[in-house]
């Protein structure tokens, strides 16, 4: 993948870009010391025959020259030159099916021209993530299977986590520009110890964020305001800087994705419903948050800080659990279903927890350690 800052890659971390100057300045005068660009991955300096970050920002837009990892570039065209693999885009899983034994034998779904097409298969990872796996396996019920595929627990879409969410915007004394550079760059790890000392269980992150051009800082600024104050606000886009708060969400098993019982898609099939509220222990931790947030960018000089947050979702997680207990989960610690061998979870779905930090490099690892647990069984005739 090229994650900075890592033995595999042996490259360094990224520059810091000027809003990460701002974020270092400030925490430092108020005595953090875990500070630094993180392990992204973006290629530093030239790897895997991708170029290095030349800066240009906007990253989360997609990367105009390929320093950004991205499956679309890396792993398929990989996949593609085997000779082993197929791409069948704009198509739509729509049921997994089973045989006698309870086994799964493939998967019917809708090509891009909405035709149902039956695609047999000795093995099924499911990777929708956390609305969309739990809504197939729901979906995939049977007379053998009555509440859902890899369901015996009632587990499926069961104690969704979001992450515990904020921002805090701070217009500085002199120009930031923090649209420029690779936008989350930078980070700030000392919170993210368990100290219940705090008033709450887990951690959190204070990470960069990018402004995403100037209709994205408006919204995120104050959504909604108007008059003269705010006009000001908007006017000092250059002056701003900007971190995202990112806690460990708590999970609950009310907070869970069902199916609705009346609405349908395009394909005749049940649609997701969502259900999350916060849990006290996010409210705490976001508190805390937004207030050693403001004291970093009050140390650095700020003129005003604006917090930010809750956010309506952002990175999905759980509903499709790991368990060491059939009972308490839908999936062994491989991501490999409890009730059905051959079929599994390959996604955020299968998190237990979700911890302070972004879930990718943890999502693409347990998919690596899959494959590696997959090719092993199936070898030994497992399955």
């Amino acid at each position: 993948m090229g994650t900075v800052g890592t033995k595999a890659s042996g490259m360094p971390r990224l520059p810091g870009n000027n809003n990460y100057l701002v974020l270092e300045y400030g925490a430092k005068k108020v005595g953090y010391k875990g500070i630094h660009t993180g392990n992204m991955s973006i290629n530093s300096q030239p790897y895997d025959g991708r170029p290095g970050c030349q800066q240009t920002g906007f990253c989360m837009m997609g990367c105009p020259i390929g320093a950004k990892w991205s499956t679309l570039y890396t792993e398929i065209p990989a996949a593609e030159a085997t000779g082993n693999f197929e791409l069948r885009p704009d198509s739509m899983v729509v049921q997994i099916e089973h045989n006698d034994k309870g086994q799964v034998t493939g998967v019917v779904y809708a090509d891009k021209a909405g035709a149902k097409q039956r695609q047999k298969a000795r093995i099924v990872a499911i990777a929708g993530n956390t609305i969309e796996t739990p809504r197939l396996l729901l979906n995939s019920a049977s007379n053998r299977y009555k509440d859902g595929m890899s369901n015996s627990s009632g587990q499926v879409g069961k104690n969704y986590m979001a992450h515990m969410t904020a921002t805090v915007y701070a217009i500085m004394p002199g120009e930031v520009n923090m649209h420029r550079g690779t936008q989350m760059a930078g980070l700030v790890d000392d919170e993210s110890v368990h100290d219940p000392k705090r008033g709450f269980a887990g951690g959190y992150e204070i990470e960069t964020i990018p402004a995403f051009g100037m209709p994205g800082y408006a919204n995120f600024l104050r959504p909604g305001a108007w008059g003269r104050e705010y006009a000001g606000e908007i006017e000092n886009y250059r002056n701003a800087a900007g971190a995202w708060l990112v806690g460990e969400d708590m999970p609950q098993e009310s907070n869970r994705v069902t199916l609705h019982p009346t609405l349908k898609d395009q394909h005749g099939m049940p649609v997701s419903v969502t259900h999350y509220v916060d849990h006290p222990n996010d409210a705490a931790m976001r508190e805390h948050a937004k207030q050693r947030a403001r004291a970093i960018y009050e140390a650095a000089g700020a003129r005003k800080v604006v917090a930010r947050g809750p956010f309506p979702s952002t990175h999905n997680m759980g509903t499709a659990r790991q368990s060491a207990n059939a009972k308490d989960g839908v999936c062994n610690k491989f991501g490999q279903s409890h009730d059905i061998k051959n079929l599994f979870i390959s996604d955020g779905s299968q998190f237990t927890t979700s911890a302070a930090e972004n879930p990718t490099l943890t999502i693409v690892a347990l998919a690596i350690r899959q494959a590696d647990y997959i090719a092993k069984e199936m070898s030994a005739k497992n399955i």
